[in-house]
């Protein structure tokens, strides 16, 4: 749990305002006064009769310009809880949100986008797991990050690399590594020939051309991305990443999604997810059947992710 104990450190230490619309379900309740107690974060409750005619106003016209809409279509919305916490973020009356009880992923993300809107020079949402591993020679003394896991189900390359770019932004300010993004594929620099290998390829070159300052390598296998001794046998050349990595980035989500699963129950790994990403504001979304104790440590990650 030292990701977790740092993550709350790292939330104490920034005291967010996290906004919660679900506010009739009791979980969150619970929630919102456990963050309290233990002064991680600021929680706001919104309940459909919080919502007052004069801030629905306030907010679109504030918002009119960002989601390209009429005042009068934007009020409309606004009166929901979910568009209603989400404006609050947009304006900054509040650093992030945590939804999804009552609301589908896909609303979660669509009034996000809309309203918060995307972090600059990213052109889709992603989202991405933590892996705690008790073992201290993998990625960052035990702890790998891998995207996407959950939300975009084949990206183009153009996509793969706001992915990969995404994660790497928001490793180092959710947990102060540094990061070494490795693309996962089922070849190692060129070990086979696909389309899909040709992918991995491309996003891998954009992202070098679009942000010099992320170490970013491949394409690798997951063995070549995480083990000196395999990277060692298989590359040539200096890499800064190979056998080093802590970021995978894998190729679809099929991949991602069985990596995580496949990691977190054969090998016992503590994972901690699904968190959205690519958002100019943090955004955690939950799933239908969360507990309080899923609730709060959505709500830790999203508070630790609020850049001061």
């Amino acid at each position: 749990m030292a990701v977790m104990d740092a993550l709350i450190a790292n939330a104490q230490n920034k005291q967010s305002i996290i906004v919660f619309p679900e506010g009739s379900d009791e979980r969150v309740i619970q929630a919102a006064k456990e963050l309290k107690d233990r002064n991680i974060a600021e929680p706001i409750i919104i309940h459909a009769e919080d919502i007052t005619p004069e801030k629905i106003s306030e907010y679109a016209h504030a918002l009119t310009d960002r989601a390209d809409m009429p005042v009068e279509i934007l009020e409309m919305m606004l009166t929901e809880p979910l568009n209603y916490a989400a404006a609050m973020v947009a304006v900054g009356e509040a650093d992030g949100m945590v939804a999804g009880l009552a609301c589908a992923t896909q609303d979660v993300i669509m009034s996000s986008q809309m309203l918060i809107g995307l972090a600059d020079g990213i052109s889709l949402p992603s989202s991405f797991f933590i892996m705690e591993l008790d073992n201290p020679a993998i990625g960052e003394g035990g702890c790998l990050v891998f995207a996407d896991c959950a939300v975009v189900p084949q990206p183009t390359f153009d996509e793969l690399a706001d992915i990969a770019i995404s994660t790497a932004d928001s490793v180092k300010t959710l947990l102060g590594w540094e990061p070494r993004v490795a693309m996962i594929s089922f070849s190692s620099q060129g070990s086979a020939s696909h389309d899909d290998v040709k992918k991995v390829q491309e996003a891998l070159a954009k992202v070098r051309t679009n942000r010099i300052d992320i170490l970013a390598d491949g394409e690798f296998q997951v063995d070549t991305a995480i083990v000196e001794s395999v990277a060692a046998s298989k590359i040539k050349g200096e890499s800064a990443v190979a056998g080093k990595a802590n970021i995978l980035i894998f190729p679809d989500l099929d991949a991602g999604n069985a990596g995580y699963k496949l990691v977190q129950r054969l090998a016992g790994a503590n994972a901690y997810g699904p968190v959205l990403q690519g958002f100019k504001k943090p955004i955690s979304d939950l799933s239908r059947g969360a507990t309080v104790d899923d609730i709060v440590g959505a709500a830790i990650l999203t508070a630790a992710q609020v850049e001061e």
